[in-house]
């Protein structure tokens, strides 16, 4: 690869602590992001909170400043693969909800979160999910994911590996298989954690469906620490990161709290990328 200028407007930095959309997107323009990523599981980033003339002025003033915008799904107590269809059918209520501020302003990506099964323990130790129901687990996660497809309009719609199961891989091939139009988010540093999938097994299925990845999360966890953490304490390899998927068009969500701790991470960011292609 060669050596490229900096693509700002392929980074942009995930929203939970900041005032307003406004206030993101001055921040964003201020210190280099090409987009913000407001996570709607905040109160003051519900869709109800937004009048049609609030969200042209928000619309007008990502415009204005150049800072596009994409959603992270609400993910608290949000499981889109719940059995009970009555809980199934609200919880498309509030999506279709969110769907519908992406569109108002314009959004390019809406992440979220699929579902495991509850497990039940058994002579205590954890257990599995009912396999005497699988059928009705993958019915139910499959059709979530349609009705998200269904209700994308221009938004695309990425299903992020929190968690990503033997199982959701199978219900995300068939639903690839049958072209709905679904994308991937891949979470870098969760895709190295045993507890959210086999590692390799992540690997291969985001190889396998490389064409589908549309955001990558960038953050870290330091030994013992949380994550969205600085990068650098922990597994991920950033040059790897980036040369991987520099060529892929896919966008870069550096998600590290606070946001000035992301706006110093973008640096070392600019360093990696004027790197690529120099080895």
């Amino acid at each position: 690869m060669e050596r490229q200028r900096f693509p700002s407007e392929r980074f942009g930095y995930h929203v939970v602590y900041d005032k307003d959309i406004i206030d993101a997107t001055d921040f964003a323009a201020a210190h280099g992001f090409g987009f913000i990523v407001p996570d709607l599981m905040i109160p003051r980033f519900w869709p109800e909170r937004f009048s049609l003339e609030e969200r042209r002025k928000i619309r007008r003033h990502l415009v204005d400043r150049g800072v596009s915008i994409s959603f992270h799904a609400p993910s608290d107590n949000i499981h889109l693969g719940v059995a009970y269809p009555e809980v199934r059918e609200a919880i498309h209520i509030r999506m279709k909800l969110c769907l519908d501020l992406c569109q108002d302003l314009e959004a390019e990506r809406f992440t979220v979160h699929p579902t495991q099964p509850n497990n039940f323990s058994s002579n205590g130790k954890t257990g599995e999910y009912l396999k005497s129901e699988e059928a009705m687990y993958r019915a139910a996660l499959k059709e979530s994911l349609r009705y998200l497809s269904d209700h994308s309009s221009s938004v695309e719609v990425c299903v992020e590996n929190e968690p990503l199961t033997p199982f959701i891989e199978n219900v995300l091939g068939e639903c690839f298989d049958e072209e709905l139009r679904l994308f991937l988010t891949l979470d870098a540093p969760k895709a190295l954690d045993g507890s959210r999938g086999d590692p390799k097994l992540v690997a291969a299925f985001y190889d396998k469906y490389k064409t589908r990845i549309r955001e990558i999360h960038l953050h870290d966890r330091r030994p013992g620490g949380h994550y969205h953490d600085v990068l650098g304490g922990g597994q991920v390899d950033l040059s790897k990161v980036l040369e991987t998927y520099a060529s892929l068009p896919v966008a870069f969500n550096l998600e590290i709290r606070p946001r000035e701790a992301a706006a110093r991470c973008l640096s070392q960011v600019r360093e990696e990328w004027g790197r690529l292609g120099s080895n």
